[in-house]
């Protein structure tokens, strides 16, 4: 007996701490198989600065795609082929003043199509004209629609080591650029199941008024195990994160989701891979700071993105005159699709004003703390800013995106738990403005931070937690 019960111990173990089954999941640790940059702009002056970085040992293919902020429909799509360890930066810049934006790189990472160091690649108005894949879809249809937004980028395939496409983008020589010779969509044969290694950053910056705002990408873990390279002609696929699943799953093409609350942590399996990456963005309240004072020429933004919006708000994606849940409002003309959220301001000593609706009408929003009626927001120049009255000079704020006027919002998973709130994620930018550095210098400040935020997830009969 006793030596059957020794038997059985590596089983025994196995079973007890054996993985827990293996999901898409947000790492805080910044690695992962997709990122999303929550914010680019071109407005008041400002480049964003891109970098995109392959910690692996083999070499991957990234998706990038560049989405406008009113509907996330897409300005420009490419893949970028990342030797081992290999870093790619670009920016994306106005063309004109009131004209377009384009990203522009010198790097000599591969990517497909080539991009021109001099011309760039000019954001496109295809994706909401009506000219290309996508219609119309009541929006703004001008090229100034493509200055400001957001940007994902996926890991579609890892590299197989050793094969013409290996050997293509890697550097020959320190210093030396790769030949990118065949880095184009029939590469596919040489590309394998992800790794999941890319890291990101991006940085908002104004020359001439010296600010410089940074701020790291988010990191998805374990988007797919499947290869997303397509292989078929062309860059264009609507979202990448609508392929998301994994093995662990029991549906067919589903997704289980890795959610972590402050003490508990929950696998949700959901039958679509979209809101399982929806889950891992989930958000019933998030909370940051805020600095108006006058004194110290002080104005704050807070970039608040919903970067699955578009796949429950959008007619392209969802039939019929609805949203999908978590999402109540379908994106309309003249442009937007609103969601309601309780906020509530206090001061630094107590003091709080009122709850009220803060209306959030576009896939990437900018709540301005400024009395002013505004067209832009105080520190970014955004076009798609909600202005805010501040409660005091300085203080913070509480937005709840479970609850905002007569809305509920939340995603419920078909086993009957409910996930409350929004998939949301940016950060908060702040910036002063010191006229008295030195005798005729004039000196600005600043810095961005993320928001600070909880989960809540309850079963079908309201009880939480519901692990």
């Amino acid at each position: 007996m006793r030596n059957h019960f020794l038997a059985l111990l590596p089983l025994v173990a196995a079973a007890v701490f054996a993985d827990p089954a293996h999901g898409v999941t947000l790492n805080p640790r910044g690695l992962g198989q997709a990122l999303v940059y929550p914010y680019y702009t071109v407005n008041k002056g400002q480049d964003t600065l891109l970098t995109v970085v392959n910690d692996g040992d083999v070499g991957a293919v990234g998706s990038v795609k560049v989405y406008e902020g009113y509907n996330g429909r897409p300005v420009a799509e490419f893949y970028v082929f990342l030797a081992p360890h290999d870093v790619w930066t670009a920016r994306v810049s106005a063309l004109a003043d009131d004209g377009g934006a384009a990203l522009f790189t010198a790097d000599t990472s591969c990517t497909y199509p080539s991009i021109s160091p001099s011309t760039g690649f000019p954001f496109r108005t295809s994706g909401f004209s009506g000219a290309g894949v996508f219609p119309v879809d009541g929006g703004p249809v001008s090229i100034t629609r493509t200055r400001e937004g957001y940007m994902q980028v996926v890991e579609v395939g890892a590299v197989i080591p050793g094969s013409p496409l290996d050997l293509a983008i890697r550097h020959p020589q320190a210093g030396t650029a790769p030949t990118c010779a065949g880095t184009d969509i029939s590469a596919a044969a040489y590309v394998t199941t992800p790794e999941g290694n890319l890291r990101g950053s991006a940085a908002i910056v104004n020359v001439a008024e010296g600010t410089f705002f940074a701020y790291p990408a988010n990191a998805i873990a374990a988007l797919t195990d499947n290869v997303l390279f397509n292989g078929s002609g062309s860059t264009y696929e609507p979202n990448e994160f609508r392929q998301a699943n994994n093995a662990s799953s029991a549906f067919p093409g589903g997704a289980i989701a890795e959610v972590a609350s402050d003490d508990h942590h929950f696998a949700l399996d959901f039958d679509q891979g979209i809101d399982a990456v929806s889950a891992v963005f989930m958000q019933d309240t998030i909370a940051n700071d805020y600095l108006v004072a006058a004194g110290l020429g002080a104005h704050t933004d807070w970039v608040v993105t919903f970067p699955t919006k578009a796949l429950y708000t959008d007619p392209f994606y969802v039939l019929g005159s609805t949203a999908s849940a978590p999402f109540a409002e379908p994106f309309h003309a003249p442009g937007a699709s609103n969601v309601l959220a309780n906020a509530i301001q206090y001061d630094q000593e107590e003091g709080h004003g009122p709850t009220s609706a803060l209306t959030l009408p576009y896939l990437v929003n900018v709540v301005s703390f400024h009395a002013a009626n505004d067209d832009t927001s105080g520190v970014l120049g955004s076009s798609l800013a909600t202005n805010i009255s501040a409660f005091a000079d300085a203080g913070t704020m509480s937005l709840d995106l479970a609850n905002g006027g007569d809305e509920s919002h939340a995603i419920t998973v078909p086993d009957g738990r409910v996930l409350h709130g929004l998939p949301a994620t940016g950060f908060m930018v702040y910036n002063i403005i010191n006229a008295n550095a030195a005798p005729g210098k004039l000196a600005n400040y600043g810095g961005t931070f993320p928001y600070r935020s909880t989960v809540s997830c309850t079963t079908s009969n309201g009880s939480t937690p519901c692990d």
